[in-house]
């Protein structure tokens, strides 16, 4: 367990690190002890180099579910409540929006289903009712917030399409009458490909639970993809870095041009279509005059091999150079 001081300099240095690698702009979709709204206000500040940040703060879930802390002996260590986004009823599930929002998130992430990495909950079952979805995204929406559901079950990301979400992260098992709802409402998957990737080939060196759920997500990830681009789902770039190492972020626009888009779809994933989700596409994602120079330079054309975008040659930020000044 890391202590709040050593997480923050720890993501001082992945900050730098994704920075680096060709990433602008980060969304963080849930971290605890407020690391990444010191993170983020420590970038803004020009304290130490880092991405555009929007964060989430807590991600809001129901007891028991991914969204919890571990079970341990309440007399030892308080239980979370809504202030760390842990809620039960629709008007705690509000109460939990609005704490986040008071301690400065820009987005809200909640857990309509459970995750591949927690050891106590189905990966595809719903964990919230649809009330305590529409409670959260309701609140989020009023006081201007884009909301992003972790869901990887399809009955869950139903119900959180119903509610009225803004994207979906995962999404691995999604049936089609599911993808088409999201591409007549606009709501955006978010397949962090990268994240499957990885959790696949590492499945035999979790415990068997987690590794039963690793291998069924990896092994339908692609396929849902695959069916959401030939719909025509709108996708934005997601790598849900730290379940993978931070600083291969580009390897996500490979395997998104290897399960069915093209290069040319994949950069606008993780540009244009990317800020659009974010909200911030008056300001950045496209080269246009008035807005941030937010640019980053590979050599070679990534229309043509979307693997040099693995390797920049200069990435600038806000006009600012951070790597490759000549």
């Amino acid at each position: 367990m890391r202590f709040p001081a050593e997480q923050a300099l720890y993501g001082a240095h992945y900050a730098k690190l994704t920075l680096e690698a060709g990433v602008t702009t980060v969304r963080d979709v849930g971290s605890t002890d407020y690391v990444s709204l010191g993170l983020r206000n420590a970038i803004n500040a020009g304290m130490i180099p880092g991405p555009r940040m929007l964060i989430a703060n807590y991600a809001i879930g129901a007891t028991g579910g991914h969204a919890d802390s571990d079970p341990v002996p309440p007399q030892r260590i308080a239980s979370q409540g809504p202030q760390q986004g842990t809620c039960n009823g629709a008007d705690e599930c509000r109460a939990a929006v609005r704490y986040q929002i008071k301690f400065g998130a820009d987005v809200i992430k909640f857990m309509p289903s459970g995750g591949v990495l927690s050891l106590a909950d189905s990966v595809d079952l719903p964990e919230l009712t649809q009330e305590e979805m529409s409670a959260i995204v309701s609140e989020a929406h009023l006081w201007g917030r884009k909301v992003a559901a972790h869901c990887h079950g399809d009955h869950a990301a139903k119900m959180a399409i119903a509610a009225g979400v803004d994207s979906i992260e995962h999404g691995s098992f999604l049936q089609d009458d599911t993808l088409q709802e999201m591409k007549k409402r606009h709501v955006f998957l978010v397949p962090t490909l990268s994240a499957g990737d990885w959790i696949g080939a590492k499945a035999d060196h979790y415990p068997p639970e987690i590794a039963t759920k690793a291998r069924a997500a990896a092994a339908a990830i692609n396929q849902t993809f695959r069916h959401a681009v030939q719909i025509g789902v709108p996708i934005a770039m997601g790598t849900d870095a730290a379940v993978e190492p931070h600083g291969r972020n580009a390897h996500e626009f490979e395997l998104m041009a290897s399960n069915g888009m093209t290069p040319a779809q994949a950069l606008v994933a993780g540009t244009a279509a990317g800020a659009e989700l974010l909200g911030i596409e008056e300001r950045t994602g496209t080269l246009l005059q008035g807005k941030s120079a937010d640019i980053v330079a590979v050599p070679g054309d990534p229309t043509a091999d979307i693997r040099v975008t693995l390797h920049p040659l200069l990435v600038m930020k806000e006009g600012v150079i951070y790597r490759g000044d000549r």
